[in-house]
């Protein structure tokens, strides 16, 4: 076991790998507020990701590895947004003001997200390529972090 963050005052949460397993992809409070930072395992110097909107968190990379979705907070509006690491770009996914727990698909086309929805926790999907939008019907209760399983073929059947 080796500790690889080491900021006096930080709270450095939410890791997970790269797809390489060279690096990982980690939330950190050390500039104030919550950013997305990578830090590489044989140099261990963290570089900051995200620079636009006061809160970024929860970061999952897509499978290429150039990319990433994270919560995003702009204005008091929780949102889910998709970033270009290699050109800095964001772009906000989703529509909703309460978004949180991105979990990508295993081919990283597709995202599912919790939301609210007339006072109620409820789980939606959306596009990555094209921002394509729509909400899981669900009878009763509050629904929160959904998973996409790596492991659909097998659940469905190979259908």
């Amino acid at each position: 076991l080796r500790r690889i963050t080491r900021w006096p005052t930080a709270i450095d949460t939410e890791p997970s790998w790269t797809a390489d397993g060279m690096s990982l992809i980690f939330t950190s409070d050390r500039p104030g507020k919550p950013q997305i930072y990578r830090i590489g395992l044989e140099r261990l110097l963290p570089e900051r990701l995200t620079w636009e909107g006061d809160y970024n968190a929860r970061a999952r990379l897509l499978p290429n590895g150039r990319h990433l979705v994270y919560v995003h907070r702009r204005e008091r509006v929780y949102h889910i947004a998709w970033q270009d690491l290699e050109r800095g770009t964001v772009r906000v996914l989703t529509q909703t003001s309460l978004d949180e727990s991105p979990s990508l698909s295993p081919n990283g086309a597709m995202m599912i997200y919790a939301t609210q929805d007339l006072g109620r926790g409820i789980l939606a999907v959306v596009s990555i390529d094209n921002g394509f939008r729509y909400l899981l019907p669900e009878a009763a209760g509050d629904v929160r972090e959904p998973a996409w399983s790596p492991f659909i073929d097998v659940l469905s059947g190979g259908r």
